[in-house]
């Protein structure tokens, strides 16, 4: 329990300082003024400080997702296969309301479709770099026990 409340905290804090420079970045990008989330998202509030708190609070939950899921790949008795699937349905039903909140993209039958796409593809990658540094550690054991 004591690892799923830091965790908890940490994931909010982290997601809170990606969300927050994200938008910055994205704010440099295509506003001179800062905004922080899309103007369909803006438009539900009635000041930009309201806004910002909002905003704060969904990428805090997003950061809160990612880090909680985590704990599935500690589970030492499931397969690696069966890991990567529930870690990814989970963060793929948890993170996609939240998407969805924060404004950045429609409710609309295309729109989940190309999300799911681009989740899934980021979702791939992400992977397979995990997968390369676990056999590198892996190997680096294997060595290490041989000597």
């Amino acid at each position: 329990m004591k690892k799923i409340t830091s965790l908890t905290i940490f994931g909010f804090i982290v997601g809170e300082f990606i969300g927050f420079w994200f938008s910055i970045v994205f704010s440099l990008l295509n506003h001179v003024a800062y905004v922080p989330a899309p103007s369909n998202f803006m438009a539900n509030f009635s000041n930009t400080t309201l806004a910002v708190a909002s905003s704060a609070i969904l990428w805090g939950l997003i950061g809160v997702v990612f880090s909680v899921t985590s704990l599935i790949f500690t589970r030492e008795h499931w397969s690696i296969t069966r890991m990567t699937i529930s870690h990814f349905l989970i963060t793929l039903f948890s993170f996609t309301p939240l998407a969805i909140l924060c404004g950045w993209f429609p409710l609309q039958i295309l729109s989940l479709l190309f999300f799911f796409i681009i989740f899934c593809m980021i979702y791939l990658v992400m992977w397979l770099i995990f997968m390369r540094l676990a056999r590198k550690d892996i190997a680096a054991i294997n060595t290490k026990l041989k000597q």
